[in-house]
């Protein structure tokens, strides 16, 4: 009798496994979106039985929290879904399907709710609420997809990472400015997920507490974001890789522009170009940069015209060249400001208009140009294959090609370009924890993420418009640039609406530019009318050209006065130079 006991125990103990996390992960999941979906109902009947302001705002932000307690899932999983649900409240354009989408969301809605109650547009905010009910209901889908615990960890992983570049700056929260509350709510809530893969160890349990313990402090006029990111929120980012790791949970493998095993923003190698090449043939190498960077320096390509990519693109200038407007092949100004390479590789989009797609792209049509090089890729080949000095660098360059066309050279001198992002300025070394920034460069960058808002649109840490943490999309905005500072005349460049003069809302928009290096990119903006980084200030200080009583209807930046003190500005520039590589 007693072995049959036995029997039964070990049969009893051996039936009972511990249940699939992936399937945790799901009921979790299940549970945290019915407590959204009742928080925004909640919500919505306090609009509908107009209660006072502060309890519409009130549930209004709770529907939030409980948003981004599952925000890392749908970001990661349903990005599509989710731009409707807390996206930009701009209209979406997708210029190859040739249609407009509307805004919607939590965003859009924070417009008729904060800082006040928009009594007149009381239809349409209810109309609003409708369409986030509906849009949440595309995310019953998320329990029919398949989920490796890879995939589940990486997506916490990238959250932290969007507090750093995103919450911080308050990104997404500019009216409510809500940034700390649900910065505080997403990490109280991601321990929760994490458990389901392992027991959290204490190591990342006390960066989780110490994170939250840090924004629960009392705050004074100005957050100190720059200690919160490299205090707290980098170790908990490294933390969550190392643990995942102790589980004996691989890191994902594919290619993307913040590799899956990165750490911090600011780990060797953490950032690739190599996505945006859209191909594995294209990828970069030493030895392609090697044979971009010498063709980048030779005249070779503009055949005879006795000019480089260098001409305009000078090393000493950040690749620049300092000028109004780069004088072309005809000795007269080009279109535009000459903009810095640098760094040009970590960007969905190229040109100020947004209108190429590749680096390789954007090297032809600047070859080819004829009011820049007047040259012939063609041509150039041809010259190429003839010069002895060529022979040894291409054959690194492509060991398994057997006949060179003009694609290798575009891809060559996009590898180049690529190879120009060295992560070595003062603030680098900071965030890595080898150099120091002093007191007034330190208010700069906390003024840069809060009262100045720069962060919102230049974002940390490649301070481009590549939106992160997952780097797809390049943004433009439209600013209202002068043609000369207080002019309060519009420069007549269209920007991405010279193409596409259909579309309103791309009229005068550019794209959103690295500001890594701008000690050394003077003169500023697509027109270069702006001579120094205070008469740049002055014009976001005052909020662009509605805020100096220019009409522009779809200017995205906003006409608010930031009221900056001559002490702030001075400390942003010195945080802007902190940027300059070494």
């Amino acid at each position: 009798m007693k072995n049959y006991l036995f029997l039964f125990f070990i049969l009893t103990i051996g039936s009972c496994k511990p249940e699939d996390p992936t399937i945790a992960f799901k009921k979790q999941m299940a549970v945290d979106l019915g407590i959204l979906n009742e928080q925004v109902s909640r919500f919505q009947q306090t609009v509908v039985t107009k209660q006072p302001e502060d309890s519409i705002q009130r549930t209004f932000l709770q529907a939030r929290i409980a948003y981004k307690k599952i925000e890392f899932i749908t970001e990661y999983f349903m990005p599509s879904a989710t731009r409707l649900v807390n996206g930009a409240p701009l209209n979406e354009i997708e210029i190859e399907e040739n249609m407009i989408n509307e805004p919607g969301g939590f965003q859009v809605i924070e417009e008729y709710v904060f800082p006040k109650i928009d009594t007149a547009n009381y239809q349409e905010l209810i109309h609003q609420i409708n369409k986030l009910q509906t849009e949440l209901k595309r995310y019953q889908t998320l329990q029919d997809l398949e989920y490796m615990p890879s995939q589940c960890l990486d997506a916490a992983r990238l959250e932290v990472f969007r507090i750093s570049s995103l919450g911080l700056s308050g990104f997404d929260t500019p009216l409510s400015q809500n940034k700390i509350a649900e910065s505080i709510a997403v990490l109280a809530h991601l321990p929760v997920y994490l458990n389901l893969f392992g027991k959290v160890d204490k190591d990342l349990e006390k960066a989780f507490s110490e994170s939250i313990q840090f924004l629960e402090k009392p705050k004074n006029e100005s957050f100190d974001a720059l200690t919160c990111i490299k205090q707290y929120l980098q170790p908990l980012t490294k933390g969550i890789i190392n643990w995942q790791k102790t589980q004996e949970i691989a890191p994902l493998k594919d290619t993307r522009i913040l590799s899956a095993e990165a750490g911090t923003y600011f780990d060797k190698n953490a950032f690739s170009g190599d996505f945006y090449t859209h191909n594995s043939e294209a990828y970069s190498s030493t030895a392609k940069a090697s044979l971009g960077q010498k063709l980048f320096f030779d005249p070779v390509l503009s055949n005879g015209n006795g000019i480089s990519c260098v001409t305009c693109h000078q090393p000493d200038k950040a690749f620049t060249d300092g000028q109004i407007k780069a004088i072309g092949i005809s000795g007269k100004r080009v279109q535009r400001n000459t903009p810095t390479l640098m760094y040009a590789g970590l960007q969905s989009k190229q040109f100020y208009d947004l209108s190429v797609g590749s680096l390789e792209e954007q090297a032809e049509k600047v070859v080819h140009n004829p009011l820049e090089m007047k040259g012939n890729l063609e041509k150039a080949l041809i010259s190429i294959k003839k010069d002895t000095k060529y022979a040894e660098v291409l054959k690194k360059a492509f060991p398994k090609v057997t006949r060179i066309e003009t694609r290798h050279l575009r891809n060559a001198i996009g590898a180049y370009i690529r190879s120009l992002a060295p992560f070595n300025s003062r603030f680098d070394q900071y965030m890595k924890g080898t150099g120091i920034l002093d007191n007034q460069e330190k208010q700069g960058f906390n003024l840069f993420m809060g009262k100045a808002k720069c962060g919102t649109c230049h974002f940390f840490p490649l301070f481009n418009g590549t939106v992160p943490p997952d780097f797809q999309k390049t943004e433009s905005e439209v600013l209202g640039v002068f043609d000369q500072p207080r002019s309060k005349k519009i420069d007549k460049d269209l920007g991405r609406g010279t193409h596409n003069p259909q579309i309103d809302d791309w009229r005068y928009a550019f794209k959103t530019p690295t500001i890594r290096n701008i000690e050394k990119t003077a003169p500023y903006m697509h027109n270069g009318a702006y001579p120094d980084l205070v008469s740049v200030i002055d014009f976001y200080d005052h909020g662009g050209a509605l805020g100096l009583g220019v009409e522009l209807e779809n200017q995205t930046l906003s006409d608010e006065q930031l009221k900056l003190s001559k002490t702030e500005k001075t400390a942003l520039i010195a945080f802007l130079k902190t940027l300059t590589d070494r």
